[in-house]
């Protein structure tokens, strides 16, 4: 069974010392599965879930019933579609090689890290006092690092960029991603006002009446 489960996420693994190869298999020799990109999707959203949830509270400021691990996993989901579009739409207009399909799962991949040390990181801050607290925030920021560089090395990859480009593309996905936050902010925006609008004339109509 273990053997089985360590073939299953051989590839996520190589990945973690070996970047470049574990995204050409995924890519060019179709070693990557969508199944196993949205596995290690969710169990990242568990984990972070897990340490919202159970990290000391001599550490964190966030109160645990105050918490919704739902709308994290959503705000988590939100977050990478906004990113996996927004990068599609950029590198389509700069000879870009991957698939919509191809940066989603390179972002899910990318996320092996954060799957593997967050639980040990949330663990590991119930035995630390307040001083101590630093090692758990270096350990969550080595997470956090290394998925940002496997995400960048794996969009090297994916889109057949030398670093120069994905340096330059990266920034343009960031500027794009804020210009659909702005625009969905703002349709939502005029259907509220709208909403609200149709609403007043009709409580008028209503009244005289």
């Amino acid at each position: 069974m273990i053997k089985r489960l360590f073939s299953f996420y051989s590839l996520p693994l190589m990945m973690l010392v070996r970047p470049i190869n574990g995204f050409y298999e995924m890519k060019f020799e179709k070693r990557g599965t969508l199944r196993l990109a949205l596995l290690n999707f969710v169990l990242t959203g568990i984990a972070f879930a897990f340490m919202n949830q159970y990290t000391s509270i001599l550490i964190t400021e966030r109160h645990p019933l105050a918490l919704n691990s739902w709308s994290d996993f959503q705000y988590m989901a939100m977050a990478v579609v906004l990113f996996c579009v927004s990068n599609w739409a950029v590198t389509s207009l700069t000879d870009g090689e991957g698939k919509l399909k191809e940066i989603f799962m390179t972002v899910c991949y990318a996320m092996t890290p954060l799957v593997i040390l967050l639980i040990p990181a949330t663990l590991f801050s119930n035995i630390l006092t307040g001083p101590e607290a630093a090692f758990y925030h270096l350990i969550v920021s080595l997470a956090v690092i290394w998925f940002v560089l496997l995400l960048f090395i794996g969009l090297i990859v994916v889109h057949n960029y030398t670093v120069t480009k994905a340096i330059g593309t990266a920034v343009l996905t960031f500027v794009s991603l804020l210009v659909i936050l702005f625009l969905i902010t703002l349709f939502f925006t005029l259907i509220q006002q709208l909403y609200t609008f149709i609403n007043s004339i009709y409580r008028e109509l209503s009244f005289r009446a």
